[in-house]
């Protein structure tokens, strides 16, 4: 972390901003400073791998680098348990913070398919995948689910979800019509590879993902699952215990669970090449 951002991200110095009022002109300046003129923000993850993304605001910049801080783990599995040549698929790529590093990583001869399906996040994914010249990415504009058909994405501060989210009242007026998929029935569709490392952030739509995808998690060739699981947007009477014991009846035999203020990350594998967060 560079100087300028440590400073910016001191406590103390949130804390006078705050008490003086000058949180988004703080915020402004960091922006200014950070960002090219044409809004691109470079930054370099673990592993020498140089990454750039547009953040055309001073919150587009704040979200996408409080994300890869608190998303570090997951983002550390991937890139170091993957290798040239595979294939990992991001469910819930948001504007692609897994999906652009993981691409690098694979490389050219590996391949990423990122499936985004609220409008706004799919439009900066596509173009933090160009802008980033990666020809090895498959965007999706679509929700996973248990099964396929339509259904309707809330969006809200929480994230968007096909719940609704207790407490996020902006989500009773503000929702897209989405399509949803089941990835077992997408892939013989598709003819989409099987992925040896699969990542799920859907905002309490975990369970739901997880059962369209029963006959693909369980081949030996995917290897790696990252899972957010989120407790309190868990639909009717399921637990995280629900998606972990979902998880385990498909072969993953390593588990590395991490909680989190309101989430719990998971890290399961088969033992194979995996590794879990330090």
């Amino acid at each position: 972390m560079n100087p300028l951002r440590r400073f910016t991200y001191r406590p103390g110095v949130l804390c006078l901003a705050r008490f003086l009022r000058l949180t988004d002109s703080l915020r402004n300046v960091y922006w200014r400073c950070t960002v090219s003129r044409n809004g691109i923000f470079h930054t370099r993850i673990e592993g020498g791998v140089d990454i750039q993304f547009r953040a055309h605001t001073p919150e587009e910049l704040r979200d996408i680098e409080v994300r890869f801080l608190t998303e570090r783990d997951f983002l550390q599995v991937l890139t170091s348990g993957l290798r040239l040549g595979d294939v990992f698929l991001d469910v819930g790529s948001y504007i692609g913070l897994f999906t652009i590093p993981v691409a690098k990583a694979v490389g050219e001869h590996g391949q990423v398919i990122a499936f985004e399906p609220e409008s706004n996040n799919h439009k900066r994914l596509v173009d933090n995948v160009k802008l980033n010249g990666l020809r090895n990415v498959r965007v999706f504009r679509k929700a996973l689910g248990e099964r396929s058909g339509g259904g309707k994405l809330f969006l809200a501060g929480s994230g968007s979800s096909l719940l609704a989210h207790a407490g996020d009242a902006d989500q009773q007026s503000a929702s897209e019509a989405v399509e949803i998929a089941a990835w077992d029935e997408l892939l013989q569709i598709e003819g989409l590879p099987v992925p040896r490392a699969v990542k799920i952030d859907v905002e309490g739509y975990e369970y739901a993902v997880l059962r369209g995808m029963q006959r693909t998690l369980a081949q030996q060739a995917c290897q790696l699952l990252c899972v957010e699981i989120h407790p309190s947007f868990l639909p009717g009477n399921l637990r995280p215990e629900d998606v972990i014991g979902l998880v385990e009846s498909l072969g993953f035999t390593r588990f590395e669970i991490y909680p989190r203020l309101t989430t719990t990350h998971l890290v399961a594998s088969k033992g194979e090449g995996a590794h879990g967060p330090p």
